[in-house]
């Protein structure tokens, strides 16, 4: 997913520059940026306020537990209200250019899609026949003890498998074998890490014999290991 930068500094001397720069370019454009007076007076107001604050909490004369405590819980407020406003009326302003943005210290946004690494996990499944030819799935991460999860580095889980009898009538001259992920027909795929697999209530009595692994859509060379062959009959 794209990257949301955060925009606000995280230092005091760095805070006091930009909520000053915002204001005063934002005061003076507001007309140009199609930005309503009662969203600017709310910025405004903070600053009146917030400006004292921050010179008292840091001059020495002035610098003690209780200027330092007002001026970090006005800054609290003041970076709220900020937040608000950009989401509100900066970040899809059609009047406002990325060079706009800019100068009021909110960067755009990173579009380029973060990079997925290499999944070397293996899903813990759990299936269960609930009826009608539907068996019920639940996936998790290996780190996670009972609530189903899926994996952060994956877009979806994949399931291959086969509809294979009970016992396997004997070929003479060959011995049964399971079949592989690859040799499996059948193949679904979900967002979520519990859902359902719809096999049929024409299949009840078969055996569902399945593999599961986490995906990486966009790049498939980072999809995750198969799990061993799971089986489960068919209600």
């Amino acid at each position: 997913m794209p990257k949301r930068v955060y925009f606000i500094p995280r230092k005091d001397g760095e805070f006091f520059g930009f909520q000053r720069q915002m204001v005063t370019k934002v005061q003076a454009n507001k007309a140009d940026w199609d930005i309503p007076d009662a969203a600017v007076e709310v910025l405004v107001a903070h600053r009146v306020k917030y400006e004292p604050l921050y010179h008292k909490a840091n001059a020495p004369g002035t610098r003690t537990v209780v200027t330092v405590g007002s001026h970090r819980d006005e800054r609290k407020a003041y970076e709220k209200d900020i937040r608000a406003f950009v989401n509100a009326h900066v970040r899809f302003n059609g009047r406002m250019t990325s060079v706009d943005r800019l100068a009021i210290g909110v960067p755009p946004p990173d579009k380029k899609p973060s990079p997925k690494p290499k999944i070397n996990d293996i899903p813990f499944v759990g299936l269960t026949p609930i009826g009608g030819g539907w068996i019920n799935v639940f996936c998790r991460r290996e780190t996670d003890k009972d609530r189903p999860s899926m994996h952060d580095f994956a877009d979806v889980i994949e399931c291959r498998f086969s509809l294979l009898p009970v016992r396997p009538q004997p070929v003479e001259g060959k011995k049964f074998r399971f079949p592989s992920p690859e040799e499996c027909p059948e193949v679904r795929t979900s967002t979520k890490a519990r859902f359902i697999i719809k096999c049929g209530d024409e299949n009840a009595g078969q055996k569902f014999y399945g593999f599961f692994r986490w995906v990486n859509q966009s790049n498939p060379a980072n999809n995750g290991i198969w799990s061993n062959g799971l089986q489960v009959v068919i209600a």
